[in-house]
């Protein structure tokens, strides 16, 4: 299978990222903290390939990458916060199918709960998040568990 062109390699930060595997799903993350994203790429692994992106003007090409990501997850404490309206409405228009995770250091575990339970195709997670639970949400996002024994315990 030939490989893609170095041009076409998804942005977001300079470290080096494995290519996909046939096993693997990406989810796309906007978030500015490399401790966040470190966090959720060990969280996500093994079956997720992380797609990092610092913001959302980086993020947007990300969108038209093959395989396209599963699932979107935006740190609401991004420093470009308030770009996240703009950037949710252009999932929109794109017609984007797979679902969104918010995530926020401001969400009571309780309020990310009642907000994920009222909407098919938005999710809240509080941050920090406690063990498996990130990936247990984008698990249930994607209504689907990529390898069995998966989950960790919460």
């Amino acid at each position: 299978m030939p490989s893609e062109p170095p041009s076409r390699q998804p942005q977001g930060d300079a470290r080096p990222r494995s290519r996909a595997t046939s096993t693997s799903i990406r989810v796309l993350f906007v978030a500015d903290s490399p401790a966040l994203r470190d966090a959720a790429r060990r969280e996500l692994s093994p079956g997720f390939e992380l797609l990092p992106a610092n913001t959302f003007a980086l993020a947007l090409p990300l969108l038209d990458v093959e395989p396209a990501p599963a699932a979107i997850l935006i740190d609401l404490g991004l420093a470009d916060a308030k770009g996240s309206a703009d950037f949710l409405a252009t999932l929109v228009e794109r017609d984007y199918p797979g679902p969104r995770i918010l995530l926020s250091n401001k969400f009571r575990p309780e309020e990310a709960a009642t907000l994920s339970q009222a909407s098919i195709i938005h999710f809240a997670l509080a941050s920090p998040w406690a063990a498996g639970e990130l990936r247990a949400v984008v698990e249930a996002a994607l209504g689907f568990r990529p390898f069995p024994g998966s989950l960790h315990a919460i």
